[in-house]
């Protein structure tokens, strides 16, 4: 049986950055970085169903999912594990974002195959990372040949893994948009936003869905959201959102920091919501990772340039919720810093999630904690109304 550690690289700089908002000090925090969240966690689709109803149908399928303690609509099971994983023959290579899903108990579909020689349908197998860190057993369910063409069907069926979390798909439901799979921290944005009806709407990162989906839930066609993301990544937010029922948000396939010329007006925008492109450290598990302060500091430049078109987008009293899925200072705090400069008022959340921590720039969800690395910051465009 095997169980190996993962391999996290990170230079100097970007430690002592980690160390700033570490908890319990950086073997703490790459341990942590290491375990997925202790919960698992879905969204009931409240447009199509009730919390009650999703849970009797997931207890039908054996699957056990409690109601969150502050969140009516949100449900969760425990991520068990670790288990040690049997050292078989017959190994099949996946990249590192399969691999890490196939870690917490996720199949392993073909195309995130890399290599399976001399694997047969049928053969019980080893799910290897690319540096070989075994993550889960499995029958195979079709042949080397067909794998490492990466079709789109499950190439291993697992049947134990490192780490054990329900399979999404075989929570009744999934198909005809009954909930959606998201994080804890995620669905927080939304709900400290508290998007109203009436309001204009802008999520400017909106891919794959996850929290343009939960204002729709919560305004109901009664709002008017616009969805932004890149052309390469519109086609699964149209997908997603039609799944779930939401008709009603207008989405473009542009760069959003254009997206005043896009939509040939500017400061007209109730509510704006930025999640840019980050250094991920707050995904977990993490079974590899390298990166560099440098990384992160040219990440946050780039992410600052949605903040400046926020501002454009926003109305006078309009209000913008940063969120990002990584846990370094550059990222967070010294842009909400950047933004305070640029003219915005930091505001303090009525409330504060359960189990996260307020600095004085925003709420961080700490790994460390068992939770996905997550930070949220609410900042208002001065002037009236607010």
């Amino acid at each position: 049986m095997m169980l190996m550690m993962p391999t996290l690289k990170y230079d100097e700089g970007l430690i002592e950055d980690l160390l700033a908002v570490s908890l319990g000090g950086l073997d703490s925090l790459l341990r942590a970085l290491a375990r997925p969240p202790e919960r698992y966690y879905i969204r009931v689709n409240l447009l199509k169903t009730t919390p009650e109803a999703v849970m009797e149908a997931a207890r039908s399928a054996g699957i056990e999912l409690r109601r969150d303690e502050v969140l009516d609509y949100a449900l969760w099971a425990p991520v068990k594990g670790p288990f040690k994983i049997d050292a078989t023959n017959k190994v099949v290579v996946a990249d590192k974002r399969a691999a890490e899903s196939v870690y917490v108990g996720s199949d392993l579909y073909g195309p995130g195959v890399l290599k399976a020689e001399g694997v047969k349908k049928g053969d019980y197998v080893t799910v290897v990372t690319p540096d070989g860190i075994p993550v889960a057993n499995g029958v195979a369910a079709m042949d080397w040949r067909e794998m490492t063409r990466r079709p789109s069907g499950v190439a291993v069926k697992v049947t134990n893994s490192v780490y054990m979390a329900p399979k999404i798909r075989d929570i009744p439901g999934f198909d005809k948009g009954l909930f959606y799979s998201q994080s804890y921290p995620s669905m927080w944005v939304a709900e400290l936003a508290s998007p109203k009806r009436g309001q204009t709407i802008i999520d400017m990162n909106a891919a794959p869905g996850g929290k343009v989906s939960h204002v729709a839930q919560m305004t109901g066609p009664h709002a008017r959201i616009i969805a932004f993301d890149r052309p390469s990544k519109v086609d699964k937010l149209v997908e997603n959102l039609g799944r779930l029922g939401i008709t009603w948000v207008e989405v473009h396939g542009a760069d959003s920091r254009e997206a005043s010329r896009v939509l040939g007006r500017a400061e007209f925008a109730d509510l704006v919501l930025i999640d840019p492109p980050c250094t991920n450290l707050g995904v977990i598990p993490k079974l590899s990772d390298s990166k560099t302060l440098n990384d992160a500091a040219n990440l946050a430049s780039y992410q600052f340039q949605f903040v400046v078109e926020a501002w454009r987008l926003l109305k006078p009293g309009g209000l913008l919720t940063y969120s990002t899925c990584t846990i370094t200072d550059v990222e967070n705090e010294f842009n909400v810093a950047r933004a305070a400069e640029l003219g915005f008022e930091l505001v303090r959340p009525d409330r504060v999630p359960p189990g996260a921590r307020v600095t004085d720039l925003g709420i961080r969800f700490d790994v460390e904690r068992g939770f996905p690395g997550f930070f949220i910051s609410l900042l208002r465009k001065p002037g009236a109304p607010k």
